[in-house]
């Protein structure tokens, strides 16, 4: 007997009810970021990010970064979760400790503010860490990760 409280699952013909116990994730397989213009989003993650396109849709662009996927998404009503520069809330992208100082050069050739640098302190993430924004006020941080802190 399906006794499932939720309408989408009650009507759903794919998933059966099952004796409840946690959830355990085994990955991410990707994150959304909001944009208000798909091309714009694309662009400038392709071009000054150096992620891969991978295909889209009315409402999503779907990219790839290393062997990793996120989602452009245009929703109409996007806000930007930091207030001015704030860098709190950011989405996170690794990269090569060797291209990091060029990938600094690479972001201020491309007309983007760093809005915070640290190469020390972090507890959790250690490395250099640079966080800027993307043209819809996202935050985005690049890290030459060493390893847990």
């Amino acid at each position: 007997m399906n006794t499932f409280r939720s309408a989408a699952l009650r009507e759903a013909e794919t998933v059966s009810y099952a004796e409840p116990r946690p959830v355990k994730p085994t990955g991410i397989l990707h994150f959304t970021i909001g944009v208000s213009d798909l091309e714009a989003g694309r662009r400038f993650y392709e071009d000054v990010l150096g992620c891969t396109y991978w295909r889209q849709n009315d409402t999503a662009v779907f990219m790839r970064a290393g062997e990793d996927y996120f989602v452009l998404a245009r929703s109409g009503y996007h806000q930007p979760p930091n207030r001015g520069r704030d860098t709190l809330i950011h989405h996170a992208f690794i990269v090569d400790g060797a291209d990091f100082d060029a990938a600094m050069a690479h972001l201020e050739s491309r007309g983007v503010e760093v809005l915070l640098y640290e190469d020390t302190g972090h507890r959790s993430f250690t490395g250099r860490h640079a966080y800027f924004h993307d043209p819809d006020g996202n935050s985005i941080e690049i890290i030459d990760f060493h390893g847990i802190g």
